[in-house]
């Protein structure tokens, strides 16, 4: 009997020490939620005085000039775009993965904003990677900052975590967010942003007075197509910021982009909230599930982000987000995104290591 005993206890040890040797190779972090919540701002019935958004003369040089003028302005100084994807607030996004590497929003023929992290462009009166110090000491920051559309009125409200992070900075007739790498303190991307179109993001928390402008909600088809474009925006983006930190570049995996948008689509699925105490499925079952035993592995997921720009510098201020994401030793990566449900697989491989090659 006691034979049969320690052959169990035996076992017993041999699959502890099986999970713990998966567990610790496997970096899994709680889904980050976005800050705002997102289509539910708060009505008011009146207005108090203004606090900020009066506008400084809007930059005369740089990409923001591009900023409410009709596409052909763009393609006679970058050319035709990369692609064109949709997005869910009825603008087309163009993207120029060329140098420099941009993105510019489009809607009924002309730029309604423009977002990039690459250095090479030109983001005047700022520069990717300047440091956030020098921004407040030339630059107002305010904390309530209105945009007023015709006879309506909309108050952003920032935080402390957007004023180190996601500064709005109010020009005549446009709006500039600045993303900020809270650990060195640098700009890591810039978006130029019209009135009408920052309002329908909402980025920050809203009150308004007034009427509430928003777009309409995707086609099931057209969202679909959305998730693709923020799949491969997500990928994208990652790498530029991995190369800003002088960081490899990521290959591609279609194995892991199965694995994460199944992931997405079951979260959504059972209404996962950040008020759950883990995921839905341990993410080291799941790479076994599908056959993979990599050397390390990691993974992030986010939610209720507006778009991949929101959800990757979301990823990168969140330390433990930020650890996965700029982990050098991480080779291949794949996203899944799902109605704003965003997950990232990361995936390192060796030379001699053949498991996530894609069949």
């Amino acid at each position: 009997m006691w034979r049969v005993g320690w052959k169990i206890l035996v076992l017993l040890l041999i699959v502890m020490g099986v999970y713990y040797f998966m567990t610790d190779k496997v970096s899994e972090n709680l889904p980050l939620e976005s800050p705002v919540q997102h289509g539910s701002p708060i009505a008011v019935p009146e207005k108090g005085p203004s606090i900020g958004g009066e506008g400084m003369p809007r930059p005369e040089e740089g990409m923001s000039v591009l900023v409410g003028q009709k596409v052909d302005k763009i393609e006679e100084q970058f050319g035709k775009p990369s692609r064109i994807e949709p997005s869910s607030f009825q603008y087309e996004w163009w993207v120029y993965t060329e140098e420099p590497r941009f993105m510019a929003g489009v809607l009924n023929g002309k730029v309604n904003q423009i977002y990039t992290a690459d250095g090479a462009s030109d983001v005047a009166p700022f520069k990717i990677g300047q440091n956030v110090q020098e921004i407040h000491r030339f630059t107002p920051i305010e904390s309530e900052i209105d945009v007023t559309i015709q006879e309506n009125i909309y108050t952003f409200s920032l935080n402390s975590d957007d004023i180190k992070n996601r500064i709005l900075i109010p020009y005549e007739n446009l709006f500039v967010q600045l993303y900020i790498d809270q650990v060195d303190g640098g700009i890591e991307g810039v978006r130029f942003i019209n009135p009408s179109t920052l309002v329908k993001h909402q980025p920050y928390d809203m009150t308004y007075l007034g009427e509430m402008i928003e777009a309409p909600k995707p086609t099931s088809t057209v969202q679909t197509e959305v998730d693709r474009a923020m799949e491969r925006q997500t990928f994208e983006l990652t790498n530029q910021v991995r190369e800003e930190h002088q960081l490899p570049l990521l290959s591609y995996s279609d194995k892991l982009a199965t694995l994460s948008r199944k992931h997405s689509q079951e979260m959504i699925f059972r209404k996962y909230s950040s008020h759950e105490e883990g995921p839905v499925e341990v993410f080291a079952e799941r790479l076994k599930d599908v056959g993979l035993t990599p050397g390390k592995a990691g993974e992030n997921i986010a939610f209720n982000y507006i778009d991949a720009i929101e959800t990757v510098h979301g990823w990168l201020n969140s330390p433990k987000h930020r650890d996965v994401l700029l982990n050098p030793n991480f080779t291949h990566t794949g996203i899944g995104v799902y109605n704003k449900y965003y997950t990232q697989s990361f995936i390192a491989q060796t030379e001699s290591e053949n498991s996530i090659h894609d069949d």
